[in-house]
């Protein structure tokens, strides 16, 4: 059957349309390939961490260094962007974000996973004599088989930062001995903590932190325990006139990562990002040391009398308060694990 005039417009029309979709599909998938390559021909990678420090916190300052170097390194083919100050939810959120792989890196305090049993071992007070004895630990082999209890969970460990040493203020006396802190009131957070402070003639109450300033200036308690630069931020020292460097909790700053994504990079990729993750712990643990010195001078001139508990004073107070909680922690850690880790803290012990 002959087409008419008409229909054979019609006829190249369809073929013409045809052939420029067909065309565009194939530059839009070009464009689509070269958008995930970089310059070299090597498939770019995108690192997002989220994490609820501020962004001026010794933290953040170092994963700004540390997405730095990766891009530089790189040559712009990894690109990281970070989330500070909680901007995508609290660490437990964020946690959950990096295990479905929303995230590729977070970072937290331990004390916030509950989720996850074997960190129960960093609420054992008195466990390190100071920052350098907890590093040497963190660093160590032992921490390798803790760190793997986030593998079941979809996470690969990177390392730990700090958020430091807790320690004791109240309006009553210095402590410097085990029977200083007995009859004080403070605040109360969970059951561990709660029944080593209770070893030790200490009364504990509940109380939202939100209500802490306020229980203090009122004398609803006599006292509280936290790292000196909360103490410093909250103006803690306006209700407060002693500040007893107890140390007598280290909490680390777990840094961690979607597994699937670790085990997505190349080779060289990977070695990269751990290398630099590396330098950042070891920077941010730096700048937390700096801050916590101009902390206390500046605790000091704001009239805080700061003292400093001996260390034969500390292990008097961990013997008690150990031995009361040591059942307690083993039962969430396991008692392998346990054994493990306190070994290599006593190893690294000076």
């Amino acid at each position: 059957m002959k087409l008419t005039r008409l229909g054979k417009y019609m006829k190249n029309l369809i073929i013409g349309i045809g052939s420029f979709l067909l065309l565009s599909l194939l530059v839009g998938c070009q464009g689509s390939i070269e958008s995930e390559t970089g310059a070299n021909g090597q498939e770019e990678v995108f690192l997002r961490i989220g994490h609820d420090s501020s962004a001026d916190h010794p933290s953040n300052v170092a994963l700004e260094t540390f997405k730095e170097n990766i891009e530089s390194a790189s040559e712009g083919r990894i690109k990281v962007e970070i989330f500070p100050h909680a901007q995508l939810g609290n660490a437990a959120e964020m946690m959950e974000q990096t295990r479905r792989g929303d995230l590729e890196m977070s970072l937290g305090a331990t004390v916030h996973y509950t989720s996850i049993p074997e960190f129960q071992v960093f609420n054992s007070f008195y466990m390190f004599e100071d920052a350098p004895h907890a590093h040497r630990v963190l660093d160590g082999e032992a921490v390798q088989n803790l760190l793997n209890v986030l593998e079941p969970n979809g996470l690969t460990g990177i390392g730990f930062m700090e958020i430091g040493f807790r320690n004791f203020s109240n309006n009553s006396r210095p402590i410097e001995t085990k029977e200083d802190v007995s009859g004080l009131r403070i605040r109360g957070y969970n059951p561990i903590q709660i029944k080593g402070w209770e070893s030790l003639g200490v009364s504990l109450t509940s109380i939202d932190w939100a209500e802490m300033f306020t229980s203090l200036q009122q004398g609803l308690i006599d006292g509280q325990e936290s790292a000196t630069i909360s103490f410093y931020d909250e103006r803690f020292f306006e209700a407060q006139d002693y500040l007893s460097v107890t140390n007598h909790i280290y909490t680390p700053y777990l840094w961690y990562a979607n597994k699937s994504f670790m085990e997505s990079l190349s080779e060289d990729d990977k070695q990269l990002i751990l290398a630099e993750a590396s330098k950042a712990i070891e920077m941010q643990r730096d700048l937390m040391t700096q801050l916590e010195e101009e902390t206390l001078a500046m605790l000091e001139q704001e009239g805080v009398q700061i003292n400093e508990v001996s260390l034969e004073e500390r292990d008097r107070m961990g013997e008690v308060m150990n031995e009361a909680i040591r059942e307690d922690i083993i039962s969430q850690v396991g008692a392998e694990l346990y054994e493990e880790f306190m070994e290599q803290v006593e190893e690294e012990r000076h």
